[in-house]
């Protein structure tokens, strides 16, 4: 099975938030939030406690979503 991999590093600094999900700019609410439980289900750090890089991954993921799912973040590109 494929791993989802953030799209940059963690030390390139702010992330788009549609990359980190893998939605294109101006995806509607149910589908940002179908991006996020798949990838959620792919990287939750329960899936593989022994992968301590799932935890990093996790919470960009939430980060993004929670960017997304605010009125003001989805409807503004992230500024950067």
């Amino acid at each position: 099975s494929h791993t989802w991999v953030p799209p940059t590093s963690p030390r390139s600094g702010p992330r788009d938030p549609h990359e980190v999900l893998g939605v294109r700019p101006g995806a509607s609410p149910a589908e940002i939030r179908a991006a996020f439980l798949a990838r959620c289900k792919e990287v939750h750090p329960d899936g593989d406690p022994s992968d301590p890089s799932r935890h990093g991954r996790f919470l960009l993921l939430a980060e993004a979503y929670g960017a997304l799912s605010s009125p003001r973040g989805a409807r503004t590109p992230p500024k950067g």
